[in-house]
């Protein structure tokens, strides 16, 4: 149990506004936004985009740090191939039509300054019947046509369609001579073959492929690992299934690879097998802190169990390898991205997802984690999306949800984007770079093309100052509400107390001494008498009388019942003191309220007044009526007597008329403690002769 001494601090602390202010500042809090990142996606267009079945890339292909947007499609001349530019968000710079049709689910534009220029080409691939071929074009500063029609290789079609893809397409210069190659993957799906490197050399038109392979490659990374000046082509592979290795192609796609190329595209080591089906090895260059190279494979081998990540030197020797056990690989349920990354000045290798947490591995193999925003999401882009300097992450899942994280691999921010999840065809996402304006994420999907800004979000360094700023109002709404409370408690308890003062008045008043005597040598005659009943009769009216005004002393007002019970007990008293002079009747109709609140001794005072000044020196029968009846939806108590009236009154009796004041004292008061409007009005009433015969007092409430 609290002692009393307790239960007053912990009343004092809970009453104080500092503290109820923290459940209501909490309850607002939750409604007001609350970041949980420093940064924030915000959608700033959504079109359809022009072509909607095409494939939508940004380029600076001006050199003015303002990106033009390419896109590929078919036109509805021959629907062939075709490119076309714009600029200056939407203004068509020119179309370029070629004599064949795009692979739909392959690479087929890519943009470059291969001849470092400062302005960048279009490299375009495309079919016809049974073969692939680029063309080249420079938009810019004036349009011209760098390569014609140029044969890559002939293709297989599969249930009558075409079928190869293209990918991986890079720029690197691997003869030496200050000009760039242009190298890429092409390989064939269900129909097998070919599946080959190809280098091409703009400058001297010519092509190297690499002999075709039963294996389908990928995550071509291309290194100068010796520091030779002659870079080295490096690929993983997975396996499709497709290929057998009873059809006698090297290499077969029921194994992964890791492959390593040297300029003309010729193995410089056996490629190493991670056997069996299912299986992958990717692939990604990594650079240690001194600046020495690294290449960094895992080998991924599901029926094994297995997850084996090694670095190899540039001596192709293994620096360092780690078998990798988590709970995915069992599974088969880890997500593999493979990509080199920098976080806060360190190199780390970004290894995967598993288990809700990002994998991460610096050069000495130790194991870094960072915590998963959600799960199933896919690597797409590792740029600078707000021109800090420095790389941010993006990622999409199938849910149709973008996800972006800071250079540090952190703070997340989410934006789901209005489309039904797994049914939506990505063919664009990069970044739409805008010279000094906000850069843009787009996204090209299906038929629309959004662009995003990615920038910080203020409110999340704001919202706790703005927290303490709304507990701060909040506090000082209820110190003010509780300090006008206390003034209102303060003025109303005055108010009582004068209301009080003016009724214990008003009960000494009426108590006076003559009236007292009268009573009492009444009660002395009627006992002398012998009339011991009626007595006995007005010793208990005046007992109630007295009893009456005791238990009410502390009330401020009461019902008009208990006040016309008051006065009948009050009246009969005063007909045993005027004897057979004195008649009273009370008059209340059946729609007035007798519960409602008037203020106590109201109409007794009036009562009161009506005997003192009207009915004492009156000659005869004395009579007085108090009516109550409903007018106007208002309740009007009317007290009226027979007497000599007001005027007449005066000339007798030398009144203060403090009774009156006490009355208008007493109506005042209550208006400003209940609101409620009450008037009061007298009435002198005259007979045929004009004498004067009465007087009436009305009350309306």
């Amino acid at each position: 149990m609290l002692t009393n001494r307790q239960k007053t601090i912990l009343l004092n602390i809970t009453a104080n506004p500092l503290f109820i202010a923290l459940p209501i500042t909490i309850l607002i809090v939750l409604f007001l936004p609350n970041p949980s990142s420093k940064y924030k996606i915000e959608l700033t267009s959504k079109n359809i985009a022009d072509k909607p079945k095409s494939k939508i890339t940004y380029y600076d292909l001006n050199n003015d740090s303002k990106d033009e947007r390419v896109i590929e499609f078919h036109n509805n001349v021959k629907g062939e191939a075709s490119v076309k530019i714009t600029y200056n968000e939407g203004f068509v710079y020119d179309t370029w039509n070629f004599h064949g049709y795009f692979q739909s689910v392959s690479d087929n534009v890519f943009c470059s300054d291969f001849d470092n220029d400062g302005y960048a080409e279009i490299f375009v691939f495309y079919y016809r019947n049974d073969s692939v071929f680029l063309m080249a074009i420079q938009p810019f500063p004036h349009k011209k046509l760098i390569l014609e029609e140029k044969l890559i290789n002939t293709v297989s079609k599969r249930n009558e369609e075409i079928d190869y893809i293209l990918s991986d397409f890079k720029i690197a210069d691997l003869n030496g001579d200050q000009l760039n190659e242009i190298v890429f993957i092409l390989k064939a799906g269900y129909s097998r073959q070919p599946r080959i490197i190809v280098s091409y050399d703009v400058h001297n038109d010519r092509i190297t492929k690499s002999k075709s392979i039963g294996a389908k490659s990928s995550y071509l990374n291309i290194l100068d690992i010796n520091r030779d000046s002659i870079p080295e082509l490096y690929l993983g592979s997975s396996t499709t299934a497709n290929i057998h290795d009873s059809l006698s192609i090297p290499y077969n796609d029921y194994s992964s690879y890791f492959f390593a190329y040297d300029n003309n595209l010729e193995f410089i080591f056996p490629p190493i097998v991670n056997s069996n089906y299912p299986s992958s090895v990717q692939v990604c260059k990594y650079q240690k802190q001194n600046g020495e190279p690294l290449i960094a494979v895992s080998f991924n081998n599901t029926v094994e169990k297995t997850q084996i990540l090694r670095f190899y030197d540039s001596e192709y020797k293994i620096f360092f390898q780690k078998k990798l056990s988590y709970p995915g690989i069992e599974k088969s349920n880890i997500i593999s991205y493979m990509n080199s990354i920098n976080i806060k000045g360190k190199n780390f290798l970004l290894f995967g997802i598993s288990n809700d947490k990002f994998v991460l591995f610096d050069e000495k193999g130790d194991e870094f984690k960072k915590q998963l925003f959600e799960d199933g999401t896919s690597f797409r882009l590792y740029e600078d999306l707000n021109k800090d300097g420095k790389k941010e992450f993006g990622f999409l899942n199938s849910k149709n949800d973008l996800f972006i994280y800071d250079h540090n691999l952190e703070n997340p921010v989410k934006y789901s984007i209005d489309m039904l999840p797994y049914t939506s065809f990505w063919n664009g996402l990069g970044v739409k770079h805008n010279g000094q304006r906000q850069d843009e994420v787009y996204l090209k999907a299906d038929d629309y093309l959004y662009l995003f800004t990615y920038k910080p979000d203020y409110y999340y360094y704001m919202k706790y100052p703005i927290w303490l700023l709304v507990y701060a109002i909040v506090a000082i709404i209820l110190w003010f509400s509780q300090r006008l409370q206390n003034i209102r408690e303060k003025r109303k308890q005055k108010i009582e107390e004068t209301i009080n003062s003016l009724q214990i008045k008003t009960i000494k008043s009426q108590m006076d001494p003559h009236f007292m005597f009268n009573v009492l040598n009444g009660l002395a005659n009627n006992v002398a008498k012998g009339s011991s009943d009626e007595a006995y009769n007005q010793i208990l009216r005046f007992s109630k009388i007295l009893r009456s005004m005791m238990s009410r002393a502390e009330r401020i007002d009461i019902s008009l019942m208990e006040e016309l019970d008051f006065i009948k007990n009050y009246l009969e008293l005063e007909k045993f003191r005027f004897k057979d002079d004195f008649e009273y009747a009370i008059e209340v109709s059946e729609d007035v309220d007798t519960t409602i609140k008037i203020p106590r001794m109201l109409i007794q005072l009036l009562v009161e007044n009506s005997i003192k000044h009207g009915l004492r020196n009156k000659i005869g029968l004395k009579s007085i009526l108090i009516k109550a009846n409903i007018e106007e939806n208002k309740t009007k108590i009317i007290v009226e007597d027979n007497g000599i009236g007001r005027k007449k009154a005066k000339e007798i009796t030398k009144t203060t008329g403090k009774g009156l004041k006490i009355i208008r004292d007493m109506i005042s008061l209550n208006k400003k403690l209940t609101g409620k409007e009450i008037s009061l009005t007298y009435t002198d009433l005259d007979d045929e002769q004009a004498d004067a015969c009465g007087t009436r007092a009305e009350v309306e409430i």
